[in-house]
C-alpha cells in the first residue's frame, strides 16, 4: 500500500521535484492572466502549445496553506481558464484539499495523487461525478495513524512521462466538464454509479487508527488463526480425509487425491481484501465444478457489505468468523 507523504519537508522536495520536471517538459513560458470565479490573478506559467501549468507557493496566513497549481487548456490570447488544480497542503494532510503526495514504501517512488474532487462551478461538476464517468482507478494510501485515504494516481513527480501523465489527467477533466455540460453525467444510470462511489467513500472513511490498529493484530496473528483453524477442523476429520496447506492455501481438506473444502483467511472485511479473497479461492479450487466446498473466514466484528455477500453465495462460499480471546483464538460455525 501506498504511505502518506506527510512531513512538511518531504512535500515541499516533491513539490520542487513535480514543478521542475514539468518546467523542463513545458518550456514556453509567459506571464498570463488567470481567471476563475469571481477572481483573477496574473501569474507565471510553463506550457506545451496544449496545456498550461502555474505554481504559487503557500501564503501562510491562509487557513490551510497550500501550493496552489492551477492547469488547463492553453490558449496563445485572452485570460486562461483553470480546468482543474493540483493543489497540495503544506502543514497539514486536510481533506478539503484534492492534492497529496504518496510514496511508494518498496521503490521509494513519491506520487502525485488526487482524490477526483474537481471544481469548476457548474452544477454537475465534482467528485463522485467525476469518479464515476472517468472510470479512475482508485488507490488507498495510508497515513502514519493507519487512517486510508483513497485517490487516483495522477503521475510520478520525476520521471520521463510525468509530463504526459499530467496532461492526460487534465485532458480528461476538461472532457468531464463538456460530458456535464452536455448531461452525460446527469442520466439514472450515471446517478447511480455516483452513489455508489459515495458508498464506497463511506465504507473508507470508517477506517480510523482503532480499526488499523486491530487490523495489524489479526495480520501478526495470521499464523495462530490457521493453527485454531486448522485444529477446529482437525476435531471432524474422516478416516479418508487430510489437511493440507502450501503457499497459496491457508487450508484446504483432501481425500483420495481430490480437493474437498478450501479455506481462505483474511484480516479484514475490506473489499480490497475481499476481493482478493474470493479470486484467490475461484483460482485454487482446482477440483471439478461444485465438488468443493469453499469458506472465508473473516473477523467476527467486522460487517460484510451487501453486494459481496451476494457475491459470496452466487460463487458457494461459505462464511466462518473468528474472535481473538486474549492468546488464544475462537472459531465460529460456518454461516
Amino acid at each position: 500500500m501506498l504511505t502518506l507523504v506527510e512531513s512538511t519537508m518531504e512535500k515541499v522536495r516533491a513539490q520542487r521535484a513535480l514543478q521542475s520536471r514539468l518546467e523542463r517538459s513545458w518550456r514556453r513560458r509567459e506571464q498570463r492572466v488567470v481567471v476563475w470565479r469571481p477572481d483573477s490573478r496574473q501569474i507565471t506559467i510553463h506550457h506545451n502549445g496544449r496545456y498550461w501549468f502555474g505554481s504559487v507557493p503557500p501564503n501562510e496566513d491562509d487557513l490551510t496553506p497550500r501550493y496552489w497549481n492551477p492547469l488547463g487548456e492553453y490558449r496563445a490570447s485572452g485570460n486562461l481558464q483553470i480546468s482543474v488544480e493540483l493543489n497540495v497542503p503544506t502543514a497539514s494532510n486536510s481533506k478539503r484539499v484534492s492534492g497529496f503526495f504518496a510514496k511508494d514504501p518498496q521503490t521509494g517512488i513519491v506520487y502525485l495523487v488526487h482524490d477526483g474532487g474537481v471544481g469548476g462551478g457548474r452544477k454537475g461538476v465534482g467528485q463522485k461525478a467525476f469518479l464515476a464517468w472517468s472510470d479512475s482507478k482508485l488507490v488507498p494510501v495510508a497515513d502514519a495513524d493507519g487512517d486510508v485515504r483513497l485517490g487516483i494516481i495522477v503521475a510520478p513527480i520525476d520521471a520521463k512521462d510525468t509530463a504526459s501523465d499530467i496532461a492526460r489527467f487534465v485532458e480528461r477533466t476538461i472532457e468531464f466538464k463538456a460530458a456535464v455540460k452536455r448531461g452525460e453525467t446527469n442520466t439514472p444510470q450515471a446517478r447511480a454509479a455516483q452513489r455508489r462511489f459515495g458508498d464506497y467513500f463511506d465504507e473508507f472513511s470508517g477506517k480510523k487508527r482503532r480499526r488499523r490498529v486491530k487490523e495489524i493484530e489479526y495480520i501478526s496473528r495470521h499464523g495462530d488463526i490457521v493453527r485454531a483453524l486448522r485444529k477446529w477442523r482437525q476435531r471432524t476429520l474422516e478416516a479418508d480425509e487430510k489437511l493440507v496447506k502450501d503457499a497459496y492455501v491457508d487450508l484446504g481438506v483432501q481425500s483420495r487425491d481430490a480437493l474437498r473444502e478450501l479455506y481462505e483467511v483474511k484480516s479484514s472485511c475490506e473489499r480490497q481484501a475481499l476481493y482478493t479473497a474470493i479470486g484467490q479461492i475461484v483460482v485454487h479450487d482446482g477440483s471439478p465444478s461444485g465438488s468443493c466446498k469453499r469458506f472465508l473466514v473473516l473477523p467476527n466484528d467486522e460487517k460484510v457489505p451487501g453486494d459481496v455477500t451476494r457475491a459470496l453465495t452466487r460463487s458457494s462460499i461459505s462464511l466462518i468468523r473468528f474472535e481473538l480471546q486474549g492468546d488464544k483464538v475462537h472459531v465460529l460455525k460456518p454461516t
